[in-house]
Formats: structure tokens, C-alpha cells, sequence
């Protein structure tokens, strides 16, 4: 099969990459069409690359913007172009859009009713669902933002998503929609099945949090992106009541642009903060993670999520979830025991219980086993690929060979 990739963002090119590799491996032919601007320094970057295509995208200061949106609707105008252009010489069997956005979604429509060929929509982020500012995705700018999705769903074979949440929230068919998780790789010498620490690792963990004269702080960690997407005032409040039955030495390890106000309030509401910027080098950010009790896993109730990428790191590292995003996280720690949902109408109770449970040597360990197992079970490369193995199987081959049957 002849197979193309398409998304407009570079923080979605890992994902288009694993899935291109999965469908290399099976010997098909892969080729991704990317965007030439760096979504984090928002500047046009020079690049090639076998295989890739790489189609202009306008740079823009503010991801909330008229620039923005004019810039993405351009892409897609230029990436349908671009296929167009393709099809007609040597067409692809599959077309795979990693949304947003959501414009792409008409550019899939038009191709598949043009030429009949099968498509497959990625979603990995609900825009405007999950914009961080209660009513608006109701208003009539937000309504038409979300039909540019919508209104093509109806054209693909198959519908993955990061997390199986998303299938509420936008009413996505269940009988061609599948959870594909994001995962985590394993490097060399990890053994996995739980094999990444060793007991001794985790108990020491465990033991560090057990109370005993001078009251060590409790290590927690922020991992990821300070934006305009975690709840702040949630996240301070529960470690100030954290704080105030023991003391918590919290380790932030990202960037943002709320970052200045995170660590200012953070430092207000514990005995401790170490600020170790954006660390790229995994063994270094997984050795953080984990000498830590928990990991903080929470953001606005506004935001449609149910799984986030920095979940997964701590979960890679044995590290329980503070955990208050819906859906998939939340069902996961309640069924897999790997932390504790935050209440946040009854803040006090949940750091008592937070704290005493990092307090219990045998129920901290057990935590922490349970992360772990969480990780090897749903989100390494070889679950991805197998979630990939049954998807195409059922869906993507039929609706190839379909196609070729009516042409023949």
C-alpha cells in the first residue's frame, strides 16, 4: 500500500512518525507531509527528509489568533494542492490526518469523494471543546470551528483517537472508531514487565515518605507544558493542604508561558520548589520522576481530555498520578490503583489521604508497581503497534481492497 501522512503540527510528528514506521515495517510505502514552521519557537525551519514532504506554513506569535487560523486554513489549502497533484500521477491507497486541524478534515472529504480513497482521522486534541474558558465552545464562532471536523467525519474508514474519551464527547461512530494511546519508549536494557526500578528503588521511595524524626519533605512532580490549560489555583491549593500535614518539596520539569506564575504561587504554598527547566534528556527527566512519591496530573475541568502525555512519563517511571482529568485517567486510577482522583470540593480530605497513603510503606510501594504494570500494559510501542495490527486489519485493508475490486 501506498500510504500518506498529513498534519500541520510538529508536536504531532512523533506520532505521524510511528505510525509511518509501523506501516513501513509491513513493507508498504510511506510518505508524511509536514509543515516547515516549528510550533515551539513558531519560526520556519529548513528541513528535508526521504519521505517527507514539507508544505509552508505562515508563522504566528499567538496560538489564539486571526494569523493562526488564517495561516492552518492556507496549509490546508496547499496540502490538498500538493495531494491533489499526487493522485492524479501516482495515487496513495491511504490518506491519514492527524487533527487538528480541523480544516484538514475537508481536505479529506474532497480527495476521498474525488478519488474514492480510504481515510483515517487521528484525533489527538478537541478544538474548540477544550478551549480553557467556560461557554465558549458554544458560541456561534466556536460551532463552526468544530463543524469543520464534524461535518467530514462521516468520509473515513476509521477514526482513531489518543484517548477513547473523545468518542462521547463528539459523538464519533463506535463501530469504526478505536483508542490508539500514545506511548513511551523503552530503552535499551529496560526488561519491562515492572522491570525498570528495581524494588530496592521504589522502596527507597517508600521509605523516604514514611514519617520519622525530621519530617523529610514529600518529593511530588509537575512534568510538561505551564499554559493556559492547568489549573493552577486547583494544583496550589491541594499541595498548600498537602503542606500543611507534612512538607512537600515539589520539582517542576517543563516550560510555559504560565511558568513564572506557577513556580511564584507554588512557592507560596510548599516548604520547597527546585525548578529544572525543560529536560530533554530522558534518563535525566526519568531519574527525577522518579525519586518522587507522585506526579501532578491535573487541568481545567474545561478541557476535554482524558489522557495526557506527561501521565504516561510518570507512569513509565512507577510514579502514582494526582489525577484530576476525566475519562480514560481517571477510570485508570480508580480500576489500576495508580494514585488518587482529586476531589476538588474537599481538598483537605483528599491531601490526608494523599499524604497518608505516601505514608504507608507497603501502600506507597504498591502504587508505584501498579504505575508501572499500568505503563506495560496500555502504553508501550508494542501495545501501540498492536492496537495498529487490529485497526488496520479490520478496517483500513477491507476498504483498500474494496477499492480495488470496484476499480477492477
Amino acid at each position: 500500500m501506498k500510504v500518506a501522512i498529513i498534519t500541520h503540527s510538529s508536536t504531532f510528528e512523533a506520532r505521524a512518525h510511528a505510525i509511518g514506521d509501523y506501516f513501513r515495517r509491513r513493507g508498504d510505502d510511506v510518505t508524511w507531509f509536514f509543515s516547515d514552521l516549528d510550533h515551539r519557537t513558531k519560526k520556519t525551519v529548513e528541513r528535508s527528509a526521504p519521505g517527507h514532504v514539507y508544505v509552508h506554513l505562515e508563522p504566528f506569535k499567538r496560538n489564539m489568533s486571526m494569523k493562526r487560523m488564517r495561516a492552518i486554513r492556507r496549509f490546508s489549502h496547499d496540502v490538498e494542492r500538493e495531494l491533489d497533484a499526487r493522485m492524479r500521477t501516482d495515487p496513495f491507497d491511504v490518506l491519514w490526518f492527524l487533527l487538528p486541524a480541523n480544516s484538514l478534515a475537508g481536505v479529506a472529504d474532497r480527495l476521498h469523494e474525488r478519488y474514492g480513497t480510504p481515510v483515517v482521522f487521528d484525533i489527538i486534541d478537541l478544538w474548540p471543546e477544550s478551549l480553557p474558558v467556560k461557554g465558549l465552545a458554544a458560541t456561534p464562532p466556536a460551532r463552526m470551528w468544530a463543524r469543520l471536523r464534524d461535518a467530514h467525519l462521516g468520509c473515513a474508514s476509521l477514526i482513531t483517537t489518543e484517548c477513547d474519551r473523545y468518542r462521547g464527547i463528539i459523538g464519533l461512530p463506535a463501530d469504526r472508531t478505536r483508542a490508539l494511546y500514545w506511548y513511551k519508549s523503552r530503552p535499551e536494557g529496560d526488561p519491562g514487565a515492572v522491570g525498570f526500578a528495581p524494588d530496592a528503588a521504589w522502596r527507597k521511595v517508600a521509605r523516604d515518605a514514611a514519617p520519622h524524626d525530621g519530617a523529610a519533605p514529600l518529593p511530588v512532580a509537575y512534568l510538561g507544558a505551564v499554559n493556559n490549560i492547568i489549573d493552577i489555583p486547583l494544583i496550589t491549593r491541594l499541595l498548600a493542604a498537602m503542606n500543611d500535614i507534612r512538607p512537600v518539596h515539589l520539582h517542576i520539569v517543563g516550560t510555559g508561558e504560565r511558568l513564572e506564575r506557577f513556580v511564584e504561587q507554588a512557592r507560596e504554598s510548599v516548604s520547597r520548589v527546585t525548578y529544572h527547566g525543560a529536560v530533554y534528556d530522558e534518563p535525566r527527566k526519568d531519574a527525577i520522576l522518579g525519586g518522587c512519591a507522585y506526579g501532578i496530573n491535573i487541568m481545567k475541568p474545561t478541557v476535554k481530555v482524558g489522557l495526557s502525555m506527561k501521565s504516561i512519563d510518570y507512569l513509565y517511571c512507577g510514579l502514582p498520578l494526582l489525577n484530576a482529568i476525566g475519562g480514560d485517567s481517571a477510570d485508570l486510577v480508580e480500576r489500576e490503583g495508580v494514585g488518587v482522583n482529586v476531589n476538588p470540593l474537599d481538598i483537605e480530605a483528599t491531601a490526608r489521604h494523599v499524604v497518608a497513603l505516601a505514608a504507608d510503606p507497603v501502600a506507597s510501594e504498591r502504587m508505584h508497581r501498579a504505575a508501572r504494570a499500568c505503563y506495560d500494559a496500555h502504553f508501550t510501542e508494542e501495545r501501540f503497534n498492536e492496537a495498529l495490527d487490529s485497526a488496520v486489519s479490520t478496517f483500513i485493508e477491507p476498504a483498500v481492497h474494496g477499492r480495488e475490486g470496484a476499480r477492477a
